[in-house]
């Protein structure tokens, strides 16, 4: 499933592999893909690639009933008309769960004054720079979802009923993924509410549902990079730190449980920007149109290198990979690792067509480049200083003739950087023939991650604390319907956080303001959130001979 811009090029990318085929060999598979946003502007291209394969399924003799692939383009509802649905919306959470406290004196969480967006998206190819008038911020974008799943006929609702059932109809275990962008409104806006319906109203919380949300870099636009990432992340951390979640769910009932049964990646960019712009800048052209080149670039190779991944031998390498953050291993061996629960995903490329070296260069020439772009990856991962962790995975993908074993140490030296000392910290590393001669990256893979480990939070933090009130809500998504401003201290309790929206609301949650912004003691590394969890257990183990 991929919500807003982002999800629909994660989507598209999956539809580009040609892996995906394969799987529908089996007669016992389904692939079900839907793609949500706001207008039509960034489902062309989807809709295009969705032809396509469905075009070589039937060149291959494969049956187009195994693969259920929609868009769903939301329009910008009338003021009056999403305002009215807004009012309501104490009635439509009560129908879905009876705990949601009514209050007499509701009101919508938007200004009424709001200024929508300027109609539909006018462009028709993703290369081209959207009106500023088109940007949804987050509280917007989730009132524009709950119009279209509560209200009316209802499209939003069918439509996640239908993409269910269609997974139901798959004879073999089956993994759901929910992809969006962590900075932009759309996305991260609706993800909140679209991934309880799924996971928890539709799915019964029967099918691992996994997150991937997708980081931004220094080439996206600064309201990308800017306070909503804050929240986003605040709001998604409250879902799997497995205690702040139990808070809000102590206040609203189960609704509100995480809905990534699955886990969660980070998907940074960075360093695929820092690597791509660089080529696209040399080109001919107005330097707007190069600067969208590049992220257009960098977009498709995070997509590509990820979609690549899942499709990994039939979907078993992306289930193994979760088992070190606990999520796909035996019940008994669960161990949540608190706010720990992220796991980054850094697609690290390491060498471009034409960048810094040529075909036919020599070979210690190439491997020099890509020795160099190696050294960049703690630079570029997103992660401050310190960072520790107990487990990491590196995938690489390289032509044989690129690769050696100087280049295989220097990877692994760089990587100790984030393990703890000793036995302690595991590194496991693989090699992949790559088919592009000219292209060579790892994917990096640390389970173990808190958001307060990204040097993007505390750059959204401030980006937060210079809006204004009113600015401040906006950012806003995941409590909103029942009356609280998750990142804001409460107006109740002090020292706790959850802000009432409502007059004459109680509402608070158990969860210290101090945490949210990132200033409360975080557990040093998973293998301390381990340790302090079983303390208790340590003391039974039976000794033997």
């Amino acid at each position: 499933m991929g919500i807003g811009k982002t999800g629909a090029q994660m989507l598209d990318a999956f539809l580009r592999t040609g892996e995906v085929e394969d799987l529908l060999e089996d007669p016992r598979a389904r692939f079900t893909a839907l793609a949500v946003d706001v207008g039509a502007g960034d489902m062309y291209q989807l809709r295009e690639y969705a032809e396509a394969f469905l075009d070589r399924l039937r060149d291959r003799g494969i049956p187009t009933e195994r693969a259920q692939i929609r868009t769903v383009s939301l329009p910008v509802p009338d003021r009056d008309e999403l305002m009215g649905t807004l009012g309501r919306y104490q009635e439509f959470l009560e129908a879905e769960y009876p705990r949601v406290m009514w209050k007499p004196d509701y009101t919508p969480w938007l200004p009424a004054d709001i200024e929508l967006p300027k109609g539909d998206k006018r462009y028709t190819i993703q290369l081209e720079q959207p009106d500023p008038r088109e940007h949804v911020p987050r509280a917007l974008a989730k009132a524009i979802y709950g119009q279209a799943y509560y209200a009316g006929t209802r499209p939003l609702e069918r439509e996640l009923e239908d993409f269910a059932q269609s997974i139901n109809r798959t004879r073999l275990p089956s993994l759901v993924l929910v992809c969006f962008g962590l900075g932009g409104g759309t996305g991260s806006g609706m993800v909140v509410d679209l991934a309880r319906h799924l996971s928890t109203v539709k799915l019964g919380r029967r099918i691992p549902v996994i997150g991937v949300g997708v980081l931004p870099c220094s080439g996206d636009p600064d309201h990308h990079r800017g306070a909503s990432l804050y929240t986003t992340l605040n709001e998604l951390d409250c879902m799997l730190d497995d205690d702040k979640n139990q808070a809000v769910t102590a206040m609203w009932g189960d609704l509100y449980k995480n809905p990534f049964t699955g886990g969660f990646f980070l998907l940074p960019q960075e360093q695929a920007w820092q690597r791509l712009h660089r080529y696209t800048e040399q080109s001919a052209g107005q330097p707007q149109i190069r600067h969208r080149q590049g992220m257009h670039v960098t977009n498709k190779f995070i997509d590509d290198s990820f979609a690549r991944y899942v499709v990994n031998d039939y979907g078993r390498e992306l289930f193994r990979v979760l088992r070190p953050a606990g999520f796909t291993g035996a019940p008994h061996e669960r161990i949540s690792y608190q706010e720990r629960n992220w796991t980054l995903f850094n697609v690290a490329k390491l060498t471009h067509p034409g960048v810094q070296v040529l075909p036919g260069e020599p070979m210690s020439k190439w491997r020099a480049v890509i020795g160099r772009w190696i050294e960049y990856i703690p630079q570029w991962s997103g992660l401050k200083e310190g960072f520790k962790t107990e487990y990491i995975e590196a995938h690489t993908f390289s032509p044989r003739v690129r690769w050696n074993d100087t280049l295989q140490r220097k990877l692994e030296e760089t990587l100790q950087k984030y393990l703890l000392p000793g036995d302690d910290g595991t590194l496991r590393t693989f090699e992949n023939e790559f088919f592009d001669e000219l292209t060579v990256y790892t994917n990096v893979i640390i389970p173990g991650v808190a958001r307060t480990d990204l040097t993007a939070f505390y750059q959204a933090r401030d980006a937060y604390d210079k809006l204004s009130r009113e600015e401040k809500l906006l950012c806003h998504s995941w409590l909103l319907d029942v009356g609280v401003l998750l990142c804001e201290p409460s107006t109740r309790v002090a020292g706790m956080t959850g802000e009432c929206l409502l007059d004459g609301c109680g509402c608070w949650l158990t969860i210290p303001h101090a945490d949210i912004r990132g200033e409360a003691p975080v557990s040093a590394h998973v293998a301390e959130v381990t340790q302090a969890s079983i303390a208790d257990a340590v003391k039974t183990v039976v000794p033997t001979p």
